[in-house]
């Protein structure tokens, strides 16, 4: 099986490898043998800088990056992946991607959200001190259907600015991970089983220093990172998926469109 992972923003060509063992250090472990991971990124957009990450909370600039990324994903479509996971917690273009091609396409917090469903009664999640982060989150929790699994004041925002925070953890992650690591236990003392890293950005740190779990209260407490968990949640359904036929996703009440509909489409919008 072949996964791609795409990034949200443009890579340097003298990067690329080192996004690709990034990854692989971090999804390795959970993989079949056999699966393959691969990275690629928009040609198009502003490479992400630490001290520019607040632009993510801005819908203009989000909606210029989703144009990108759904440009991204359609590429990789036409490789012939067989799952495509976007790495980022925002999940851009992902419906998008979904009404317009058969390949399956994951974000990062609806799988990230039901797996902790899986661990624990109720959860909460950590997310970057960016405007507004907090109450995205909390809506994209709600959207699912999972606010009952959310304990109360649940998504609580990093004790440091992420545009400085991030910048430092790049160096050296220590400082980041003890205070995500007292955080999350704040979020077991008020009632957590699980803790989520709601963020790409965070999870990548998380990942890359093997936080996956907590000890807390005399036992080990599961703490969900999101890439991770979005890559073996794409090989495992899509392993259903050959295995049973089941849909990916399910297209019941779905606009479907077929190859004229979207040449008809594809010729009023022009890719330029």
């Amino acid at each position: 099986m072949k996964i791609c992972v795409v990034n949200i923003t443009p890579v340097p060509a003298e990067y690329l490898p080192g996004n690709l063992e990034r990854l692989q250090r971090c999804c390795a472990k959970v993989l079949a043998p056999d699966t393959e991971l691969a990275f690629r990124a928009p040609v198009a957009g502003c490479v992400t800088l630490p001290q520019y990450l607040e632009d993510f909370r801005n819908p203009w600039y989000a909606h210029l990056v989703k144009h990108e990324v759904l440009r991204t994903i359609l590429a990789a479509h036409d490789e012939g992946f067989d799952a495509i996971v976007v790495d980022c917690f925002d999940d851009p273009a992902v419906a998008e991607a979904r009404a317009r091609i058969g390949t399956p396409v994951f974000g990062l917090s609806e799988p990230t959200f039901h797996h902790a469903c899986l661990l624990g009664a109720r959860f909460g999640a950590l997310v970057p001190d960016m405007p507004g982060q907090a109450a995205f989150v909390e809506g994209q929790i709600v959207a699912m259907g999972l606010g009952s699994r959310l304990i109360p004041s649940g998504v609580r925002v990093e004790s440091k600015r992420f545009t400085e925070s991030f910048a430092e953890a790049l160096l050296d992650p220590q400082a980041m991970i003890e205070r995500l690591q007292a955080q999350a236990r704040e979020l077991v003392d008020d009632g957590a089983d699980v803790v989520v890293i709601a963020c790409g950005g965070l999870g990548q740190i998380c990942g890359r220093e093997g936080f996956h779990t907590l000890q807390h209260r005399g036992t080990t407490v599961a703490v969900v990172n999101p890439l991770t968990t979005a890559v073996k949640t794409a090989e495992t359904l899509v392993q259903l998926q050959r295995a049973l036929g089941i849909p990916l996703p399910s297209r019941v009440h779905a606009a479907r469109l077929g190859p004229e509909d979207i040449a008809r489409i594809e010729a009023g919008f022009p890719r330029g």
